[in-house]
């Protein structure tokens, strides 16, 4: 995002009065072939450095756990052995993205038997109700989820 963050500074009458912000330049393709150009407020301007860098480092920690998600998911589009951390905090369409990546139907199985009943019913539910379950992984959950015990076989 080289050039693609600025700063924003309101002067107000006084120093005590001025405010910054940060925003971000963004290019915007409609589909048509037209593209539209602006920014958006990234960091509400702030009254002062201290609040300013809270939040900075509030988005720095946000941008952090994004960067330790994708890793999880490429390493689970590379075919890594130990397939990625499923966190029963995530929500269940959260948790089925990261599954259904899964190449290995055993790793799959594996991975979702290892989430706790209450989990894997709420997991299942989502499959069965929101996913086609005649292609792809929700096929091979669908094939081998045994309902009676909520696990997959």
């Amino acid at each position: 995002m080289k050039d693609k963050l600025i700063l924003e500074i309101e002067k107000g009458t006084d120093v005590s009065d001025s405010k910054v912000g940060v925003s971000v330049k963004i290019d915007m393709a409609d589909g048509e072939g037209s593209t539209l150009s602006g920014s958006v407020l990234l960091v509400e301007k702030c009254s002062s450095y201290e609040i300013l860098e809270k939040e900075v480092s509030r988005i720095k920690e946000e941008l952090d756990a994004l960067l330790h998600k994708s890793k999880t998911l490429f390493e689970t589009e590379v075919g890594e052995e130990k397939g990625p951390d499923v966190d029963e905090d995530m929500n269940t369409k959260e948790i089925w993205d990261l599954l259904s990546m899964i190449k290995d139907p055993e790793m799959l199985l594996a991975k979702f038997n290892s989430m706790s009943r209450q989990k894997r019913l709420e997991v299942a539910d989502y499959v069965l109700s929101n996913c086609n379950v005649f292609s792809g992984p929700a096929s091979i959950f669908s094939m081998r989820y045994n309902n009676k015990e909520g696990v997959m076989e």
